[in-house]
């Protein structure tokens, strides 16, 4: 079932979008309703990266545990060159804290 929705444009973007929707062979609705669903699945997708990252910041600062940038691109670079170089060890965020497994 679909709503009904009012929306004031200013009229320079109602030009924009009629022009846009000529070009592209849609309606201006069309357009409108395309172009609203691709921002609403940017947002969603944007919304889970920044929970991913909570989720990433939180087990960092529960385990203590970092890498080394300058050991990740190493380990990164060795591997691209078809070297089987040994994983980076993790190391403490804050050195008076004791680390704990990252995921278990």
């Amino acid at each position: 079932m679909s709503a009904t929705t009012s929306l004031k444009l200013p009229d320079a973007l109602k030009a924009t979008i009629a022009k846009v929707a000529a070009f592209e062979g849609k309606t201006a609705h069309a357009l409108m309703v395309d172009t609203l669903q691709e921002a609403m699945e940017d947002a969603l997708v944007r919304q889970q990266f920044y929970a991913d990252g909570e989720v990433s910041y939180q087990d960092t600062v529960r385990s203590n545990a970092v890498f080394d940038g300058a050991d990740v691109k190493a380990y990164v670079l060795a591997r691209v060159a078809g070297g089987k170089p040994g994983r980076p060890l993790a190391r403490p965020l804050d050195a008076a804290k004791p680390m704990t497994p990252s995921h278990g």
